[in-house]
């Protein structure tokens, strides 16, 4: 009876070291982004919808493969979203201790991706090309630190399978279907896009 006792002890004893541990990590992993993170899950409908919206839209660029992927991760409790990540930042991925991998979408540009990226609206910037380019640097964002979780370890590797992505995108039947002010609105936004991913991995390296 007592070493029945014992092991019973021993294993509370272990479940409670590992759930301590495990509560420890998930604050490091929020302390990275800079805030208390909040589970993308249907409690938080603005936020879900929002994700939703995502979803609609990679899907129209040839990308369900990456919606799908998001889901998944959001049902195992992997896809966040982080009020204080900076406005430089779309998204991040964060481990801590091996226990917990995270990624965590910037909340004001997970529900509006254009606000994100153009806080003040420039003059010379139309809004069909504000929008398109929002929703490509949120989509590859997404792709990025899904790199990053997938066992890209460093900014130069993510940033090449983000820059495929783009190219993917151009290539999709919506993009090629597209003529007139429509085509040139998407050739301008993955243009700018490229462009931005370009000199974001030359920082990084």
């Amino acid at each position: 009876m007592r070493a029945r006792e014992q092991l019973i002890g021993a294993a509370l004893l272990a479940a409670a070291t590992y759930f301590g541990v495990l509560r420890i990590a998930e604050a490091k992993c929020d302390e990275a982004v800079g805030s208390v993170g909040i589970l993308l899950d249907e409690k938080e409908r603005e936020e879900l919808e929002a994700f939703r919206r995502l979803q609609v839209q990679l899907g129209r660029l040839g990308q369900a493969p990456l919606a799908d992927r998001l889901e998944e991760l959001r049902l195992k409790r992997e896809l966040w979203v982080a009020p204080g990540l900076g406005p430089g930042r779309w998204a991040a991925y964060v481990e801590a201790l091996s226990l917990v991998r995270r990624i965590y979408i910037r909340r004001t540009a997970l529900l509006n991706p254009r606000r994100h990226l153009y806080p003040v609206d420039p003059a010379d910037v139309p809004l069909g090309h504000q929008t398109a380019f929002a929703w490509l640097g949120l989509g590859g964002a997404m792709r990025h630190e899904l790199a990053h979780r997938d066992g890209a370890l460093e900014e130069a590797e993510a940033y090449r399978v983000e820059l495929a992505w783009y190219e993917e995108v151009r290539q999709s039947a919506f993009v090629t279907g597209l003529e007139g002010e429509e085509r040139a609105t998407w050739d301008w936004a993955l243009e700018s896009a490229v462009a931005s991913a370009r000199k974001a991995a030359d920082r990084a390296s």
